[in-house]
């Protein structure tokens, strides 16, 4: 365990390393490479001290290291552990590399002290002229063009020699199989051994596993490296479209990680080839992607290209069968796809109920603030929750859809929530249960019990949509008596449906005053609704709920003379 501001126990790091090799080894073995399983035995097979450091070694910002910044508490011998580890092929000394990332492992005063004299074409000669380069990577650049490889090579080496870590592969594989993507990491241990975080006890069944077999994992891997391509394209951008063939040509993915990743990478091309004026390249990717915005992006390219006809065939798909909640609101708000000449024209846009109220000068500070207390001078009870509201209704009222097995969701007993949460097709795979579960949720009583026992059962766990800092027994209770339950019920099926489309938007106040409720956007004198505001305005509006935009506008007499009023979000 872990205390606040004090050491880790001297194990801690080793022992999470341990834990997640051995889990990935036990639940996981038919997909290891016997490459994968000597590396992760190889680790076993060392000292408890040389775990220890290899442990926090993979932790390090690489791929080279420094030996003489290696030293840690718990290793009391650092050099037997280094070589040790050597012997064992997990880290490699004085491997060769690029002269860029040799030069990155010294200081900026080392670099200026061990290069003021360096080897030019022509000889010995000054190496900067007396124009040192004003920061560390101009610095880096002018060097590794003067200087020879082995030069540098040799003069990083005087400071001090370097190792990397070995297994890159296997890690990369491990941490996959693991924690599922690479935004989770070792992390989620340290904050449930603070006491911080309780995670939910959910069954891990082998059939849930998000690869069937080695040839799933390995595609994936190979879709994931196509992805990170894609993102470093501004460095090569004659990738881009061979990177777009390899997109659209790959087979029907096997997997849903793999099918979401694609999607992400051929959604993000197709957006940099549509700014580059390369439209042809921009509609052939968003064509190959499965997931929002590619065919409403698809749309805006075609009524520019004046392909009408194409476009409002595409726009009845999109309201037959939207995608998500953001696709059927760009459908809606388009002209009739049976009038293509109207193409060219927006449908009237209607707005939310809107108060406009004049200052006399913009408000000091945070303006939310100041509409609070604005809107409680005459008592009642103000909440700033924005999406911490509806996302905590629906993480009470369907907990247990949310953490229901659900192949490849749950990978291991840390998660906040199923890993898909926010993937278009979430609430798709789980229909039967999200039906059932409403089903039970139709009935007021059986609502506020199931709410009222969730929270007090589950207060304090784990939950990608809840909140607990926002949400308690309290709010709770003022929700159910103030809010009439079949728009409480509306709401929290609203977000179920789709959860990515609840994560911004909703109006920032709830506000209750002797039993009524209202839902408030609070918008400063230059502030206008954003599309996700929108969407949840409409989706109020149509239910029935009380919601309105508060306007403050400075009166302009009062205005800054050069037309900046404050008081903005």
């Amino acid at each position: 365990m872990l205390q606040p501001g004090a050491p880790a126990p001297p194990d801690y790091y080793r022992n999470n390393l341990l834990r997640v090799l051995r889990f990935v080894r036990t639940r996981h073995v038919d997909l290891l490479t016997p490459v994968d399983l000597h590396f992760m035995l190889a680790i076993e097979g060392i000292s408890t001290a040389a775990q220890r450091l290899f442990a926090r070694l993979i932790g390090r910002k690489g791929p080279l290291l420094r030996l003489d910044r290696i030293e840690y508490a718990e290793v009391q011998d650092a050099k037997a552990a280094i070589e040790e580890l050597r012997a064992a092929g997990l880290v490699h000394l004085g491997a060769d590399a690029p002269s860029e990332d040799l030069l990155r492992l010294l200081t900026r005063a080392e670099l200026r002290t061990q290069f003021e004299a360096a080897s030019g074409e022509g000889g010995p000669t000054t190496a900067f002229a007396g124009r040192t380069p004003a920061n560390k990577p101009a610095l880096i650049a002018a060097i590794a063009e003067l200087c020879s490889k082995p030069d540098i090579r040799a003069r990083v080496q005087g400071v001090s020699p370097w190792l990397t870590t070995a297994g890159g592969p296997s890690l990369q594989v491990a941490h996959l199989l693991f924690f599922g993507d690479s935004h989770r990491d070792f992390s989620v241990f340290v904050l449930e051994d603070l006491g911080r975080v309780r995670y939910e006890d959910y069954p891990l069944e082998r059939n849930g596993r998000p690869f069937a077999n080695r040839n799933e994992l390995n595609a994936y891997l190979q879709a994931r490296q196509l992805r990170e391509l894609v993102r470093c394209l501004d460095a090569q951008p004659v990738l881009a479209r061979p990177l777009a063939k390899a997109l659209r040509e790959r087979p029907a993915p096997p997997s849903r990680l793999e099918r979401n990743t694609l999607n992400r990478a051929l959604n993000r091309l197709g957006r940099r080839f549509e700014r580059a004026g390369e439209v042809d390249e921009a509609l052939a990717c968003y064509a190959a992607s499965t997931a929002h915005p590619a065919r409403e992006r698809q749309v805006r390219i075609l009524r520019r290209m004046h392909k009408d006809a194409a476009a409002a065939a595409l726009l009845e798909a999109m309201r037959q069968v939207p995608w998500d909640l953001e696709e059927a609101a760009f459908a809606e708000r388009c002209p009739s796809a049976s009038s293509v000449a109207g193409l060219g024209r927006r449908r009237p846009r209607v707005g939310p109920p809107l108060t406009v109220i004049e200052l006399a000068a913009a408000p000091d500070g945070d303006i939310e603030r100041f509409a609070m207390t604005m809107l409680t001078e005459g008592g009642g009870e103000v909440w700033h929750l924005e999406n911490h509201l509806p996302r905590g209704l629906a993480a009470l009222a369907f907990w247990d859809v949310l953490f229901a097995p659900v192949p490849g969701a749950f990978l291991h007993p840390y998660q906040d929530g199923p890993l898909d949460l926010f993937w278009d097709d979430f609430a798709k795979v789980r229909a039967p249960a999200i039906a059932a579960k409403k089903r039970r949720l139709a009935d007021a009583e059986e609502f506020g019990r199931i709410l009222r026992s969730t929270l007090a059962a589950k207060v304090g766990t784990a939950n990608r949509l809840m909140s607990w800092r926002h949400f308690d027994a309290h709010l709770l209770e003022r929700i159910l008596t103030a809010v009439p339950h079949r728009q409480l019920l509306s709401l929290a099926c609203h977000v179920i449906n789709n959860p990515a489309a609840a994560r911004t938007g909703f109006p920032d106040l709830l506000v209750i005053n002797d039993g009524a409720y209202e839902f408030v956007e609070v918008k400063g004198p230059t502030d206008v609704l954003r599309p996700p505001q929108r969407i949840w305005f409409k989706f109020l509006t149509d239910n029935g709920f009380n919601a309105r935009v508060l306007k403050f506008r400075v009166a302009k007499a009062n205005a800054p003379p050069d037309g900046r009023r404050g008081g903005g979000k």
